[in-house]
């Protein structure tokens, strides 16, 4: 008996966690499903009829006609009772039905006398609560009136769904921005350095040549990642298309460590490339080259002024690695369970009163993973500096 119960509070349990999931409870009323409730009175001559979700403690109305209330405890309830089935609960007569003798809405003044009602099930198999009508009078419900009101429940469940997926648009475009905001940042930020060491080189055609390089290489960046904001639309959320070819990636990690190495020297940073072994690896440069410039912008960003950088690359076991040590303020442990999650604020702050969205390091988990590969992060907490590894897989060509 305790294992049947410990199930059900499991299941029960997850129910409520999926209900949550649609953030449909205590919304604002909705014509959309006001017209379900009003059909389904209309339809099958009934003065009630509503749609119900079934919560913790409470039923709450998303909808309803022919009764003012909002709300009612759960226990006892018909709905918390319609819920446990896959199929239309009916109470014909309810004051000589064992099922509902004591229910205080039969017993009291309210009267209730006859109860219908169809579970709202999700797509995983959760029922949220139900589209019921009811009546102070007994009665039975034909075939056809049974059908009529399954699929004036399917209506009802449809519009929870499309609730729940325009959020989820709505969200993806949130994130969508937010990300090009962060990509954008970066080589926004270094134009009026560049611009800077542009004047003070008057004279100098190798160092202007350099600088023009660096600014060519951060528009190009900035365009890529307009070109993606376009394209993101027709992609999903959690899709990322690469173009993979074969990459020299110690090329590739120099390329970066050279346009980020203005910013370092604002800073008075020493910003090193290591090459331990040179490899090539298959994957997108555009892609590749982010992941890189993420990892080595935050270290001069949360790096103390005069501090060392250092970016290494090498080989492990059938594994390129880049690694990128910092002497920063290293990560508490919270820090390293809240690393990869978007919107985080981290325990490190911008030395150079830089800003930050708490998204990089969420994009660059992403887009390791989509090249196949593994990220993660070494410190020895506060003070200790940190080293953040990104293993992915070596070309067999």
């Amino acid at each position: 008996m305790e294992s049947i119960n410990e199930n059900y509070s499991i299941k029960e349990e997850e129910r409520i966690n999926v209900l949550h999931k649609y953030e449909i409870l205590d919304t604002p009323p909705d014509g959309s499903f006001d017209r379900i409730t009003k059909l389904a009175a209309k339809l099958l001559k009934v003065p009630i009829s509503i749609v119900s979700l079934v919560d913790t403690d409470r039923i709450w109305f998303k909808s309803r006609f022919g009764v003012d209330v909002q709300e009612i405890t759960r226990d006892p309830g018909l709905c918390s009772s319609a819920i446990l089935t896959d199929e239309l609960y009916i109470v014909e007569d309810a004051r000589n039905d064992p099922r509902t003798l004591t229910n205080p809405l039969v017993a009291g003044d309210f009267g209730l006398q006859f109860y219908a009602g169809v579970p709202l099930k999700t797509q995983e198999g959760f029922n949220l609560g139900t589209l019921c009508v009811i009546d102070r009078q007994p009665r039975s419900l034909n075939a056809e009136e049974k059908e009529i009101l399954e699929s004036l429940g399917d209506l009802v469940m449809n519009q929870i769904e499309l609730r729940l997926k325009a959020r989820i648009a709505v969200k993806h475009q949130h994130q969508i921005l937010s990300t090009a905001a962060h990509d954008l940042k970066n080589p926004l930020s270094i134009m009026p350095l560049l611009a800077d060491m542009i004047m003070q080189n008057k004279d100098n055609p190798d160092a202007i040549d350099d600088i023009s390089r660096q600014i060519k290489e951060a528009g190009k960046r900035m365009a890529k990642t307009i070109n993606d904001l376009l394209e993101s639309p027709k992609v999903g959320t959690d899709h990322v298309q690469l173009r993979l070819k074969a990459v020299q990636l110690e090329k590739l990690v120099k390329g970066v460590v050279d346009s980020n190495s203005t910013l370092a020297r604002k800073k008075g940073q020493k910003l090193k490339l290591t090459v331990k072994q040179t490899c090539i690896i298959f994957a997108d440069r555009e892609k590749l080259t982010e992941v890189v410039d993420n990892l080595i912008n935050n270290a001069i960003k949360y790096s103390p002024h005069k501090k060392r950088i250092e970016v290494i690359v090498d080989t492990y076991r059938e594994k390129a690695i880049i690694e990128v040590v910092d002497e920063g303020p290293g990560l508490t442990k919270d820090d390293m369970k809240n690393l990869f999650r978007p919107f985080i604020s981290l325990s490190p702050q911008p030395t150079g009163g830089e800003n930050s969205t708490g998204l990089g390091l969420s994009i660059v988990k992403r887009l390791v993973e989509a090249h196949h590969g593994k990220i993660y992060a070494e410190s020895d907490g506060a003070g200790k500096g940190t080293s953040f590894i990104v293993e992915l897989p070596l070309s067999n060509g």
